[in-house]
């Protein structure tokens, strides 16, 4: 519908309230207009039709024959595009159709999948589809609702929100230290005694940098390894297998940390964080599927706060993944 047709189908609005309620100023209120801009969509509607649509007296307004024949003959199409725009807003606030949704291979696997039946139980009218990506690429043409991934936003149209900032450890399993020997500081990852896992961006093909961070102090090292994954649940098993060193996302690492299957190397090089973002196309009429689901990331998420004062390596954010 062009801007004139537009313009049309309000004026028409407006002669069916005033036709009701014999009134510029009841019309007025019931439409959240002036009094004036009422009698103003009156004149433009009367100038575009060519045709006087309405008496005005001192004590009310009348339809003309015109008008009323107008108002009869339009009646039925405005109360359907006023049944529609009603059923528009109400789907918008419905929790209900499909949700496509983009996210990272490692949090659906790590955090999703074990609270999904819940999620689809408390919404039974919502069908998910979840697609593990190694980016986001076009979210809209893609047909994508939104995206859950991990690493610093690039420059984008899409509404970026952080809702999660995991830590990066370096581990090793105990097979691993017993034949190897642990390493005291993240440089000694540079002899050739230690076998490291590479991990490839995705971006580029290339495996990413090993950096370790603590307050201020940013150590790379330039670390030797014969394996390298672009799966972070097949550098995970390689590393609890005992074959080699690996940076993992602090996230459903608990079980194997407290039964000493894995072993944090360095904890006192803590700073190096891993953002977690969610994306959608518009801030603006955002509908009720895609904010449940934002919140039932969040609560998946709350027994893991993000740290106070997160830092992150922008340019190899995803390695750790």
């Amino acid at each position: 519908m062009d801007d004139v047709d537009g313009r049309l189908v309000g004026g028409l609005m407006v002669l069916a309230a005033v036709a009701d309620a014999r009134s510029f100023g009841r019309a007025a209120e019931r439409l959240g207009m002036t009094q004036s801009g009422v009698s103003k969509a009156i004149a433009k509607l009367e100038a575009r039709l060519d045709a006087r649509l309405v008496h005005r007296t001192s004590r009310a307004v009348e339809l003309t024959e015109e008008g009323r024949a107008l108002c009869e003959r339009v009646a039925q199409h405005l109360a359907g595009i006023g049944d529609a725009a009603a059923e528009t807003s109400k789907a918008r606030d419905a929790v209900r159709g499909r949700l496509r949704v983009n996210v990272d291979p490692l949090f659906s696997r790590m955090v999703l999948s074990p609270k999904l039946s819940e999620f689809l139980l408390r919404n039974p009218e919502m069908e998910l589809r979840l697609e593990t990506r190694d980016r986001i690429a076009d979210l809209v043409s893609d047909g994508f609702d939104l995206a859950v991934r991990f690493g610093e936003p690039l420059p984008s149209a899409l509404i970026a929100r952080r809702i999660l900032d995991a830590r990066v450890l370096t581990l090793a399993s105990p097979a691993y230290l017993g034949r190897h020997g642990r390493p005291v500081h993240p440089r000694d990852l540079a002899s050739r005694d230690h076998q490291c896992i590479h991990a490839i961006d995705a971006a580029t093909g290339r495996p990413f940098e090993w950096e370790f961070w603590r307050g201020g102090e940013v150590v790379p090292v330039a670390v030797n390894g014969r394996l390298t994954v672009t799966d972070s649940g097949t550098k995970l098993g390689a590393c609890l297998a005992g074959f080699g060193i690996a940076q993992v996302i602090d996230i459903g690492l608990d079980d194997h940390l407290k039964s000493g299957a894995l072993i944090d190397l360095f904890p006192d090089w803590p700073d190096e964080r891993f953002p977690l973002y969610v994306y959608y196309a518009s801030r603006n009429h955002l509908p009720a599927k895609v904010r449940k689901f934002i919140d039932f990331v969040t609560e998946a998420l709350a027994a893991k706060p993000a740290a106070d004062s997160p830092r992150s390596a922008a340019a190899r954010l995803r390695r750790a993944g």
